[in-house]
Parts: structure tokens; sequence; C-alpha cells
């Protein structure tokens, strides 16, 4: 707690403003959304690998959290919480941050794939700034951020050495497992958001294996079929929250499917829509 009043000695109303706009890009929507767009329109190989760690990591979080169940700094001293947005966004236990693990996962791994020493750079920046804002705005300890960081850099340690290895897989095999495994865990060992992660991680596989989307034609199309893509993913999840009984998006099947359909809607129909429309060369099934 120490540091985090130290921290907050240089707060002020636009440092608020600034830290929280930070820490937005860290929340699951931002997320989303440049997973989507790396998929669809700069290169659908890092923005499949991408995901799937990602959603990986947010999987080995949520359970962290649950095993641990330490307390956020608010719960110590409620003044510490800079921002009412902050606080909203800062559900669950503290251990480990949840900021911390995913954007050291998604950027460091970014970075990794793509190869560039300016990305590396713009990537640990993006990091340390995002990391820190949630010990500016009060909602993890050191602790918490330690945490986060080692096991997102484990990650993509793990995800590095693998792609290195040229381990292969069948499709068959993989879309089984990323099915299989994530709707288990969601059905066994139900988190608060596993019927999303779960649907994601078998979106990732399963529609990228269904229909193979390419992202070496002009720009402009690749440019609309990622916002088609991303206007789907939301339409979905507009319709489904507001048109779906409470006691349906409960059930821990539907909630799945609900996902599931979700990413389909990114990843399979919205690259299907643009060989249809000519916006994308030579998407095939596999």
């Amino acid at each position: 707690m120490d540091v985090v009043y130290a921290i907050q000695t240089i707060a002020t109303p636009t440092l608020d403003s600034l830290m929280t706009l930070i820490t937005d890009l860290g929340s699951e929507e931002a997320y989303i959304f440049m997973v989507i767009v790396a998929y669809l329109a700069i290169d659908a190989r890092v923005g499949q690998k991408l995901g799937i760690l990602l959603v990986t990591s947010f999987f080995i979080n949520q359970y962290a959290k649950g095993f641990f169940d330490t307390p956020r700094p608010f719960a110590l001293d409620a003044d510490v919480v800079r921002t009412q947005r902050a606080l909203d966004g800062a559900g669950g236990a503290g251990f480990p941050s949840g900021h911390a693990q995913s954007s050291s996962t998604f950027w460091l791994y970014a970075a990794a794939l793509i190869r560039r020493p300016w990305f590396w750079v713009l990537a640990a920046v993006l990091v340390v700034l995002v990391s820190f804002s949630r010990l500016y705005l009060g909602v993890h300890v050191p602790a918490d951020i330690i945490g986060g960081l080692v096991i997102g850099v484990t990650l993509v340690l793990v995800a590095v050495a693998l792609d290195r290895s040229g381990l292969r897989i069948a499709n068959g095999l993989l879309v089984l497992a990323a099915l299989a495994v994530p709707f288990t865990l969601h059905l066994v060992a139900p988190t608060p958001e596993s019927d999303l992660l779960a649907g994601a991680l078998g979106a990732l596989v399963l529609g990228p294996t269904l229909l193979r989307h390419r992202t070496d034609g002009p720009i402009p199309g690749r440019v609309l079929v990622a916002l088609i893509g991303v206007g789907l993913a939301f339409t979905v999840l507009f319709a489904t929250s507001v048109y779906l009984p409470e006691d349906v998006k409960r059930d821990p099947v539907a909630g799945y499917l609900r996902y599931l359909s979700l990413g389909l809607a990114a990843f399979l129909l919205a690259p299907w829509v643009g060989r249809v429309f000519g916006l994308v060369p030579g998407a095939s099934r596999r």
C-alpha cells in the first residue's frame, strides 16, 4: 500500500483521466477489437496466434485469482480509488493483475511475432504504462502487478519456444482440443467469464480452420473486412445481451454457444463475406 500512496502523491484530475484511458487499453473490449483487426486486416497468422495465447492467459488469470483470492487495495482503504470507472473495471481478486498479465502477454508476443526493434520498444512502453496505471488508480498493489507480469512473460516464452520447435498439430486434433478442453473447464470449474473465454478459443481455432483468410490483398478491402468483423461481433454481443432471457445467458451451454457464435461471426463469417464480395484474395477452405 505504501507504493500506491507514494504514486498517488502526483495525482491530479488530468492525470486521473489519462491513467483511466491508458488502463482501458487493457480492457477485454480493447483486446477483442485488436485481435479481430489483426486477424482480418494485418496478418491472419499473427492475429490467430495472439488471440489463442491471450485467451489462454485470461483463463490462467481467472483461475489464479480464484486460488489466491487476495484483496484489492480499495478493500483496505476505499480512498485510494481514483475514478469510478477504474473501480467498475476492478472485479475479482487482486493477484495476479489481469491488466498486467494480458498486456505483457499480448504486446510482448506481438513483438516476438513482428520482430521489429521499434515494436519491441512500443510493446515495452505499453506494458509499463498499463501496469503503472493500475497502481495509480488504486486497484492493484505491486505484488499483483509483478505476479501478472511474471505469468505473462512466462506464457510468451513458452509460446515462442513452441513456435521455434516447429511442432505441428493436425487440424482435426487442434479443433477438437480447442472445443472440448475449454468447454469442459467451463462446465467443471466455471469462472465469471469462462463461457466467453471457452467460446472465443473455440472460434479462434474453428473459424480459420474452416475458411482460410488471407491478408495480402489491397488495404481498403482488408480494412473493410475488419470493420465488418468488428461490426458483426459487437452486433451479436448486443443482440444476445438485449434479446436473450437472463436464464438463457446464465445457462453454461447456452452461454458458451453465445460467445462461440460471436467469435465465428468475426473469424468465419466476416472472411466469407470478404471472399464473396471480392474484398480479400484467395480465401479458401483448408
